[in-house]
């Protein structure tokens, strides 16, 4: 038995169809069941985190950006505060 490959129009067309979804995912608006506004779900973040890895997406951090506001937390090992980073 003989299986077909994807062409590369199909693949294309597919890797534009997830990065559609995952966009569309980010940016829907999730509620609690008090009406709380919640993040998007972890499963959501990790499909575009490995999505943007995949395709060597990085980011670059800029004074004033949420990027680099996360090097501004403090680092954590063993549950206690170790440094941080600067």
């Amino acid at each position: 038995m003989s299986i077909n490959k994807a062409d590369e129009k199909e693949l294309g067309t597919l890797h534009g169809t997830l990065a559609k979804i995952l966009r569309e995912s980010l940016e829907q608006t999730y509620l609690s069941e008090s009406g709380e506004r919640l993040p998007p779900p972890t499963a959501i973040l990790s499909v575009a985190r490995q999505f943007l890895k995949d395709n060597k997406i990085e980011g670059i951090s800029v004074k004033g950006s949420a990027l680099n506001d996360l090097a501004d937390l403090p680092i954590f090992e063993d549950d206690n505060v170790v440094s941080f980073r600067r």
